[in-house]
């Protein structure tokens, strides 16, 4: 199932369960000044700059959260850009930081719902398509 597919499912199931759902979701991030994604639960991109995000895609793919290769493709259209390269949010991306405030992120690596980390990278990956300036194509799919 292609990213975008997968983000349009989060939105769906989002939208669907938000009212009981999402809260009790969003307490498990164990970060209560986290704010909430404006679909479903877990963090909101929102806040992560674009190297941030570029280095979400890589963590996103190597750690089989979301092996989809738009994800992959994305990450490394992203990472060319030299405003990425000097970005210091960057390779906290690849570790699996994001950047939720200014000056303020939230691990990844220390959320145990996995689904809360799966609808964090499909939203890192509508976001970064946003950021982009154009140079990233969407994969073929079959």
């Amino acid at each position: 199932m292609n990213t975008l597919r997968k983000a349009a499912l989060a939105v769906v199931c989002g939208l669907a369960l938000a009212a009981g759902v999402a809260p009790a979701h969003a307490a498990n991030v164990g970060v209560a000044s986290v704010p909430e994604a404006p679909v479903g639960p877990g963090p909101t991109v929102d806040n992560a700059s674009v190297g941030n995000i570029a280095g979400l895609m890589y963590y996103c793919y190597a750690h089989n959260i979301d092996d989809d290769t738009t994800v992959r493709s994305l990450g490394r259209s992203l990472a060319k850009r030299s405003d990425v390269k000097s970005d210091a949010a960057y390779p906290a991306g690849g570790a699996g930081q994001l950047m939720v405030g200014s000056g303020q992120m939230i691990d990844l690596n220390t959320v145990d719902d996995k689904d809360i980390r799966t609808a964090t990278c499909a939203h890192a990956a509508q976001r970064g398509i946003q950021l982009d300036d154009g140079t990233f194509m969407l994969p073929l799919q079959d």
